[in-house]
């Protein structure tokens, strides 16, 4: 597949669960419940311990329409590991100069954070795929349509601070895709190791999502 193609994907999915915990088994657990609930997609974070070993295992077996991306990707090395491990995509929270090209040679697709029009030109000119717009909390969904608004045709994906109740204003106001996090979960649930339940969460979202207009 190519950048493009994993990119054209990612616009269809529109929701990544982006997968970020302080224990690998609770991430492993989590990747399980989204993928079992119908995600065809999640973001395994670096901040993760053994991120790329997860990303390694569930990239064996992925389903054909199924991806797996890596994120917090902050240098050659470690981008070189999740490529290598059978990312589909690699994300980072900020520029990276000269990562684009990199993760291009590997056949994924780019998702470089950006938050200012200065930031965001800058990572279209190292290849970003879709923009990652980071933290997209601080300054909400109007904030994502101002400068959405002087770069047509740009793919944007906000994350941080994205929720299953807000989700719909984000997309409103421009958005491809975006990455939700620890809202996807409850702690409860994943304290309890209670797959049934946290399966359920995710189709929660699924069906929220399904709801918003294109």
């Amino acid at each position: 597949m190519t950048p493009v193609e994993t990119a054209d994907r990612l616009a269809k999915y529109r929701l990544i669960p982006v997968i970020r915990y302080d224990k690998a088994d609770d991430g492993a657990l989590a990747i399980e419940c989204a993928l079992r609930a119908g995600f065809p997609t999640v973001e395994v974070t670096l901040t993760m311990p053994d991120a790329a070993d997860l990303v390694r295992e569930f990239a064996r077996h992925l389903e054909s329409h199924q991806l797996i991306g890596a994120g917090t990707v902050w240098n050659a090395d470690d981008c070189a590991r999740v490529l290598d491990a059978g990312a589909a995509y690699v994300v980072s929270p900020g520029l990276v100069p000269g990562l684009g090209a990199q993760v291009h040679a590997g056949r994924a697709a780019y998702l470089p954070g950006a938050l200012t029009p200065g930031e965001v030109a800058a990572a279209l000119r190292d290849g970003a795929d879709i923009v990652k717009l980071f933290p997209a909390s601080s300054l909400g969904p109007k904030h994502l349509a101002a400068v959405g608004s002087v770069f047509p045709g740009v793919r944007f994906c906000p994350t941080g601070g994205i929720t299953g109740e807000n989700m719909e204003q984000w997309f409103a106001a421009g958005a491809t895709c975006v990455g939700i996090g620890s809202s996807l979960f409850s702690r409860a649930a994943l304290a309890a190791r209670n797959q049934k339940l946290l399966v359920e969460e995710a189709r929660h979202h699924l069906s929220l999502l399904s709801l918003i207009p294109r």
